[in-house]
């Protein structure tokens, strides 16, 4: 039974995991649940960002293996199909996770405490930033259960933090603390433990008082600079900036600053 919370508070959708009793751990019903909700608020005018947080004392440890434990027997006897019942299930949807992100308008920001752990930390390293706190503590596991990494993870860790050291994470299974974790870019801010969702709002709010425009455009740039050549990222450039050169937003920011005050933009 999934137990996901979501709320929106001023324009921020929150989604938190919600089974400290087992640290938070997922199942397929909580992933699937998990891309609903992206899916929601991405598509929701109300919300201008996204913040993945968690109750208790964890993020995610990933992979609920009690589910794995009971689905293995059933495997070996046939019970279930392990690409049809399992590989199509959840990982199909963890896979969602940064497709949909990626293709957001609104910026997603975890707010991390504890452990983030496998599939946990995939989901981490899927938002646009990371706001750890202190006792945060990220890896995968995976390697010490015979599995491999998913969620984009093998793609998106080398962007962040570098193949060599991407390596080191993932050929080694160690876990790595908040502090490391910035040293290689791979969080954006470590805050004590407790103020995580705080500083993660008052990063999500410095997002949105930009104009909308821009940072839907600077999402899109980001994520097709990943895949397209040099010369093509050029050319979105300049697309990008014909085309907002001519919105209201960019008239208010020019007039805010001949007037020497803040704009107000309304995301046209």
């Amino acid at each position: 039974m999934t137990k996901l919370l979501y709320e929106i508070d001023d324009e921020i959708a929150w989604i938190r995991f919600n089974k400290p009793e087992i640290l938070n751990a997922i199942d397929p019903a909580e992933t699937r649940r998990l891309v609903e909700l992206l899916a929601q608020a991405s598509a929701d005018k109300q919300v201008r960002a996204i913040i993945i947080s968690s109750i208790g004392d964890a993020f995610s440890v990933g992979d609920d293996l009690k589910v794995a434990m009971e689905e293995y027997p059933k495997i070996l006897s046939g019970e279930i199909h392990p690409i049809l019942d399992i590989v199509e299930d959840i990982t199909e949807n963890l896979q969602e996770i940064p497709r949909i992100i990626r293709k957001s308008s609104k910026v997603v920001i975890s707010a991390v405490r504890g452990y983030a752990v496998g599939a946990g930390f995939e989901i981490a390293i899927d938002s646009d930033m990371i706001v750890a706190a202190e006792n945060a503590i990220f890896g995968f596991p995976e390697m010490n259960a015979g599995m491999t990494v998913t969620g984009g993870a093998s793609k998106l860790l080398p962007m962040i933090v570098g193949l060599n050291r991407a390596r080191e994470l993932m050929l080694t299974g160690e876990f790595i603390n908040a502090e490391e974790g910035y040293r290689i870019g791979l969080v954006n801010k470590v805050v004590p433990a407790g103020e995580e969702e705080k500083a993660a709002e008052t990063l999500a709010r410095k997002v949105m008082s930009r104009a909308p425009l821009a940072i839907t455009q600077h999402k899109r740039l980001l994520a097709q600079s990943t895949e397209a050549d040099f010369e093509t990222v050029l050319n979105l450039e300049k697309q990008t900036i014909s085309n907002l050169i001519f919105t209201e937003d960019y008239g208010e920011a020019i007039r805010a600053f001949t007037d020497k005050r803040k704009p107000v933009f309304k995301g046209r």
